[in-house]
């Protein structure tokens, strides 16, 4: 999942002096895009789980007498289907186990559990159990669709800014009641006056104002903000030293070394102390 987006990458990376942040060029472009699925890739690698909420078909292989299996799609939102299948084909043949009788969600939505009057087995089996669920922590990284009053005078690729919150964004689709917005920075708020304008820091007059009833979908930058900034900064990071990672030190004569603590490369530690809490620790 592409945990941030070039025009909060630009805006971020960018001379502070500008209002639109970096220059908006294919070569920028194709550098930040390069990092954002990079290193959205390691993130959640970092954090041991799939963050896009979405849902999805996994296998397990079935231990002795075994009942929990973990998930990377955490927390569990609701558990569609569990079949099992001695011969790991699930060619037609496989046990549907009951809903209401035959498995649970886990502590903390992270597994499936199997309850003691459901399939067991008394031997290892490989690919012996299938779990349909939806589980994740947002459907976007960055877009939030916003129920809002009215979406008179909205037009898709105005800015969009709150009112209270002072939060920015950019309309991204009109519907017939709701606003698709990517957010740039801030959370907004619901209740909140939200106003259309075409400069981004709202130096125009407003074209359009509506409020905010509810949000039919939260952006994770806006429900688990520590995550995207994390991703946003080691880019940062990434960008800043794009062509010198290997300057670590440089010795007497001129030539560069890297130091052997950098011989595993990691996350930098900002971007640790960020992710920490949602390290899906079940795995």
């Amino acid at each position: 999942m592409q945990l941030t987006t070039y025009e909060r990458l630009r805006r971020y990376i960018g001379d502070s002096s500008a209002i639109g942040g970096l220059t908006d060029s294919a070569i920028n472009k194709r550098l930040l895009l390069t990092w954002i699925y990079s290193i959205s890739d390691r993130v959640e690698q970092y954090l041991k789980r799939s963050i896009e909420l979405t849902s999805r078909t996994k296998y397990f292989d079935i231990g002795y007498a075994q009942k929990e299996f973990w998930v990377m799609g955490v927390p569990i939102s609701t558990i569609t289907s569990v079949k099992a299948d001695s011969t790991g084909l699930f060619g037609g043949d496989e046990t549907t186990l009951d809903t209401d009788d035959d498995y649970h969600i886990g502590t903390e939505e992270s597994s499936v559990v199997l309850l003691s009057n459901s399939y067991s087995s008394t031997n290892t089996v490989n690919r012996g159990l299938q779990i349909v669920y939806t589980g994740g922590l947002a459907e976007s990284a960055t877009r939030s669709i916003f129920v809002v009053a009215s979406v008179t005078g909205w037009v898709v690729n105005h800015f969009c800014i709150g009112s209270t919150s002072n939060s920015v964004g950019i309309v991204r689709a009109v519907g017939a009641a709701s606003l698709t917005v990517e957010v740039l920075y801030g959370v907004f708020e619901a209740a909140e006056t939200i106003t259309a304008h075409t400069s981004e820091d709202g130096s125009d007059v407003a074209v359009a104002t509506t409020t905010i009833t509810s949000k039919s979908q939260t952006a994770l930058c806006e429900s688990y903000p520590a995550i995207v900034g994390a991703v946003e900064g080691e880019i940062r990071y990434m960008w800043k030293h794009k062509e010198d990672f290997e300057n670590n030190a440089s010795q007497k004569d001129g030539t560069t070394l890297r130091r052997a603590a950098d011989a595993r490369p990691s996350l930098q530690l900002e971007t640790k102390l960020l992710l920490e809490p949602y390290i899906n620790a079940t795995l």
